[in-house]
């Protein structure tokens, strides 16, 4: 699997997300996790402006959590990962325990959502 291929770019994927999902949080980012059907684990980013108003500052914190991600990839279960910031970082201290805060949240939604049915997609509305 590439690592191209772990990254949420469709929106319906990050609504599906946000409308349910387990989370878990540290001090600056909340991790919302729902499973998925693709078979292995998935990251979206939610980096607001008015939190970071510098292009670097958002980039540095996206770094950061995309290296979090990879590092603790073959340990998560398949799931959808949104990563939203919620407060300031302190530069440098952007990941601090996010590794296990994604396992946190990956196995609270395993928990609550044990088997995801092969078809659990939504009907696609008829054009009568």
């Amino acid at each position: 699997m590439r690592h191209r291929d772990a990254r949420l770019v469709c929106k319906a994927d990050f609504d599906r997300v946000f409308a349910e999902n387990q989370r878990a949080r540290t001090d600056n980012l909340m991790v919302m996790a729902r499973p998925n059907q693709v078979g292995h684990p998935r990251l979206g980013m939610v980096i607001a402006k008015r939190l970071l108003a510098r292009a670097v500052d958002r980039n540095r914190v996206k770094r950061c959590v995309r290296e979090s991600f990879r590092q603790v990839l073959q340990e998560l279960p398949a799931c959808d990962f949104v990563v939203r910031l919620i407060a300031k970082p302190i530069a440098g201290e952007e990941a601090r325990d996010l590794s296990r805060t994604f396992k946190r949240a990956g196995h609270r939604a395993m928990a609550k959502w044990p088997c995801v049915p092969a078809c659990e997609v939504e009907p696609e509305p008829s054009s009568n």
